[in-house]
């Protein structure tokens, strides 16, 4: 079925797509009322311990790091429909059990546990609802425009979270109640993944949307809820072998490396810039996010609209290379408005970078692997993430010693975006001599 309209909003005319994004946008605005409890609550009950902080990132990043193909794999072996109301409707059972769990022990390492639990659980989700996601529109052409709306939805819902979250939880009402402010933004927060659930289950979906490895007579021979794990190597090994033979797979996984590169940079250098060279201090460095998630909101809105338009693999090389030489126009930045103009054409081309790659993905991969694949993208984000941004703060420290600080961040920053336009230019020659047009061509080349 050839899509009848390109608009940003036209994909809403699908009742499924219409039910996930309402489903999404409550959801990920619970998410954020969960980072403000737990902020809450670590800063009333653990005051004073930065480690208290340090815990929860690590339980956060773990599942990633230790389970993601596994997520993958689920996702593709079982009714992915299901997956999703089934770990909404966990999760919604974990978050509503927080603030007890710790009012019966006095500490927090059940609560880290939970948290643990909780991004595990959204892990599986993500890999579920990253492969449902093109079956809920008409087809191919509007893949772009159905990422471009998702990804709106959840950038202004994360917007809207953290504005509203933090006043949320603080209310006076909960107090009357007899609760902290902080365990009323658990509640809430495990009401929107039951409310979320509650839409999930609403969707009407064809059989090879849900379980499209059942195609396959080993797939059907290994579906009982007794065999889940039945094939699992086989099933890595199909994925391996697909990203093999897709050398376009390949490149796009080339480019989120790059991506991840870039936010690990900014993340470890140019925060700190912002932070103790420029003086912004938190509240500033605050504002510079802000201004950020607005760039990132405006992208969505701009690659819905036109990015058809303008072929997604150009639309991906070019957005590399302007972060690229935004990266090293911030290394000389020294003044708020400036950096600030920066951080919102960041947030911009992030945005349209991001809507891409994942449009990208939808178009290669068959729809039996895409969990596998997406599994795999999220492996790379967190791994790839929490590597360059240690190993880059870290040689910052280390050149510190020999020049100043200021110089030594300068000098990273960019280093970096001269490695990612040296990649860039590579990926260039060796697209062009594979096939005519390369990464530089349109997204019909795919």
């Amino acid at each position: 079925m050839k899509a009848k309209t390109s608009s940003f909003t036209g994909v809403l005319r699908y009742r499924n797509f219409t039910i996930f994004s309402v489903a999404q946008m409550i959801s990920q605005f619970g998410d954020r009322l969960n980072n403000m409890a737990l902020l809450g609550l670590i800063g009333a009950k653990a005051a004073g311990s930065p480690f208290a902080f340090s815990q929860i990132a690590i339980f956060a990043s773990l599942p990633v790091l230790v389970f993601g193909p596994v997520s993958g794999i689920l996702a593709d072996r079982l009714n992915r429909k299901w997956v999703l109301v089934a770990v909404d409707a966990a999760r919604t059972l974990i978050v509503f059990l927080i603030p007890n769990l710790f009012y019966l022990t006095g500490n927090l390492l059940l609560v880290n546990l939970a948290v643990f639990m909780i991004f595990l659980l959204g892990l599986l989700f993500n890999s579920a609802k990253m492969s449902i996601l093109p079956h809920l529109v008409g087809g191919k052409g509007e893949y772009l425009t159905a990422n471009a709306v998702a990804n709106f939805i959840g950038r202004f819902a994360t917007f809207l979270g953290l504005l509203l979250g933090g006043f949320i939880v603080d209310l006076h009402i909960w107090n009357d109640l007899g609760w902290d402010g902080w365990r009323a933004g658990f509640y809430l927060d495990a009401f929107t993944y039951l409310l979320s659930a509650a839409f999930l289950s609403a969707m009407v979906l064809p059989r090879m949307a849900v379980k499209p490895m059942e195609k396959s007579k080993k797939a059907r021979k290994s579906s009982g809820p007794g065999s889940v794990f039945t094939g699992s190597w086989d099933d890595i090994k199909s994925a391996i072998s697909l990203i093999r033979r897709r050398a376009l797979i390949r490149l796009v996984y080339g480019a989120v490396a790059l991506t991840v590169f870039f936010m690990g940079a900014a993340y470890s250098l140019d925060i700190m810039i912002a932070q103790q060279v420029f003086r912004f201090g938190t509240k500033g460095t605050g504002v510079i996010g802000a201004i950020l998630g607005v760039g990132l909101i405006l992208g969505s809105l701009f690659v819905g609209k036109w990015g058809k338009r303008l072929g997604e693999m150009r639309l991906m090389f070019w957005g590399l290379f302007v972060l690229a030489v935004l990266m090293g126009l911030s290394a000389f930045t020294v003044n708020f408005l400036l950096f600030s103009a920066l951080s919102l054409i960041a947030g911009f081309v992030l945005s349209i970078v991001f809507v891409v790659q994942d449009t990208l993905f939808h178009r290669m991969v068959p729809p039996s692997h895409r969990g596998r694949i997406f599994a795999v993208k999220e492996l790379l984000w967190a791994g790839g993430f929490m590597v360059s941004a240690v190993f880059l703060g870290a040689l910052g420290e280390f050149m510190k010693l020999f020049i100043s600080y200021h110089a030594a961040l300068q000098s990273l920053l960019v280093a970096c975006a001269l490695a990612i336009l040296a990649s860039l230019l590579a990926s260039l020659f060796w697209g062009r001599r594979k096939r005519n047009g390369g990464i530089g061509g349109k997204s019909g080349d795919n």
